[in-house]
């Protein structure tokens, strides 16, 4: 048997030894589909699309229609996420890019009605419109009033429950002692409120609501007064839902 030179053999136990770093490397790479640390950048006219099983998209994030200007490549990009039957239910553009170039975030159920939208001329709030609290007479004389010492609604009102928990500001004038509260559905909602000087001022309730989402709900005002002969007056002011 021919005598092999030493430095041959090393130099095959090294090209060995690399091989099994590199197959151990490849091993331990992670998978294509993951990302372990870093960013996915997307740009130019490039974006990221979901689709279901039919091809039908569902989440495009990136390049969208209608371009904002094709001859100077001016490319909207944007964001539309979609119901498996198509329908759209979120979307970042803008459908007229020339006349309103700023794009609206805007919510739609499976109709394509619209429930919530940014205004796109001047901000804010576009959709749903929200009601502001009514003008009340200023003059307390004409507010409704009670000389009962039990409890004795003095407004009532249907609504539906959108929000967890309330809120009630209501404008009390009486006699020292008196008191008020808010009832929906006959329970009462925080703590009543008493009258503690002859100045008229503002009672706040707010408190949770045991009506479940879309539930149809009665608001009550209740007022009483410590003794007979005394008056309270009251008239609401604002009533709103609001988060927990």
């Amino acid at each position: 048997m021919a005598t092999i030179p030493t430095d041959l053999l090393d130099r095959i136990r090294t090209i060995e030894r690399r091989i099994r770093e590199l197959m151990a490397s490849a091993n331990s790479s992670p998978p294509m589909n993951q990302v372990g640390s870093g960013d996915i950048v997307v740009g130019d006219q490039g974006r990221i699309r979901a689709r279901t099983s039919l091809g039908d998209d569902l989440l495009l994030v990136g390049r969208v229609e209608p371009d904002r200007d094709t001859d100077a490549r001016q490319y909207q990009q944007g964001l539309e996420l979609r119901r498996d039957d198509g329908s759209m239910a979120l979307s970042l553009i803008t459908a007229d890019p020339v006349n309103s170039p700023v794009q609206q975030l805007r919510v739609l159920d499976h109709q394509g009605n619209t429930l919530l939208a940014t205004d796109a001329v001047h901000g804010g709030l576009a959709r749903p419109y929200l009601a502001f609290p009514l003008p009340v007479p200023v003059d307390t004389a004409r507010w409704e009033s009670t000389t009962a010492t039990d409890w004795t609604t003095l407004y009532a009102g249907p609504g539906i429950a959108q929000h967890p928990r309330v809120q009630c500001e209501v404008a009390v004038s009486g006699s020292v002692g008196a008191a008020v509260r808010l009832l929906v559905d006959g329970i009462p909602v925080a703590a009543e409120q008493t009258v503690t000087d002859a100045s008229t001022r503002y009672a706040t309730f707010t408190g949770n609501t045991a009506a479940a989402f879309g539930d149809p709900v009665t608001f009550e005002i209740q007022a009483r007064v410590a003794a007979a002969g005394d008056t309270v007056a009251c008239v609401p002011r604002a009533l709103y839902g609001i988060q927990s």
